[in-house]
């Protein structure tokens, strides 16, 4: 156990795709929470960024710089995470693969690559904890997922699939271990100011009705806070109240501009 654990009655956290937006402010609401805090992505500069921003507040984070889409990696994050800060107590997927398009226009690497991000690794992320935290009879996994993973939203393609099939992995989860003490949530966000959604200035819509990083954290940090004997879930939607900012209906007029101007399949990632 960490030395920080020891003193708050924390258990380590990891948090995959923390190297910005929604992972990064959930890994610094969890470090001021008093969890030492393992951030995982592949982008090693910002990693670092938002570790040194944590121990400037006092807390402990641990950069860990890897593509947990690679093989062992998954493994290879939850073992350097137990080593340096203790076992895995919490765990919050945040990482992610987009790449909107028609079903026919998606090819098969496309499709592959957003399963893996999206459903493989917290699959992966998950079955390397569970052990742990059934023989403890305590944990948390909280995976991100989507607003467009309830919704049939044409042109979503791989990414909409793999959040709604990384929501029943998460009730999969939920219901094979409450009884261990252990709760598994989906946290599905609508649109998020973030790098991999659209601008709210391109489709109209002012900043402040779009949701932004913080408002996730604080929903995680929400869930954490609930009684042991309280499961809330296992999806929890968490949408702007504009109704011109939902989720589907944004990514739907997102996906019509960009086609009206001659624009290919929308690609990001977040990891």
């Amino acid at each position: 156990m960490s030395a920080v654990a020891e003193t708050t009655g924390r258990p380590a956290a990891l948090v995959a795709g923390a190297s910005s937006g929604i992972g990064a402010a959930v890994a610094r609401r969890l470090a001021a929470r008093g969890h030492a805090v393992a951030l995982v992505g592949r982008r090693e500069a910002e990693l670092k960024e938002v570790a040194e921003s944590i121990r400037t507040g006092g807390g402990t984070a641990l950069p860990l710089a890897l593509d947990l889409a690679e093989p062992g990696a998954p493994a290879e994050a939850v073992a350097a995470t137990a080593a340096a800060l203790g076992p895995v107590g919490v765990l919050v997927c945040s990482a992610g693969a987009i790449r909107l398009a028609a079903i026919h226009e998606t090819e098969e690497r496309h499709w592959e690559r957003q399963v893996r991000v999206n459903l493989t690794v917290p699959f992966l992320l998950a079955r390397e904890v569970l052990p742990g935290m059934r023989e403890r009879r305590n944990g948390w996994i909280v995976n991100i997922g989507s607003g467009v993973g309830s919704e049939v939203v044409p042109g979503s393609g791989g990414y909409g699939v793999s959040k709604h099939a990384v929501e029943r992995l998460t009730e999969l989860v939920h219901e094979e271990n409450r009884d261990l003490g252990i709760r598994a949530v989906t946290v599905a966000p609508g649109w998020v100011a973030t790098r991999l959604a659209a601008r709210p200035a391109d489709l109209g819509v002012p900043e402040d009705e779009v949701l932004d990083a913080e408002d996730i954290a604080d929903t995680v940090a929400w869930l954490l806070d609930r009684p042991a004997r309280m499961s809330v879930g296992p999806l929890v939607r968490v949408e702007p109240t504009a109704s011109r900012a939902a989720a589907g209906d944004a990514m739907t007029r997102h996906l019509t501009r960009a086609r009206a101007e001659g624009a290919g399949p929308i690609a990001k990632e977040s990891r």
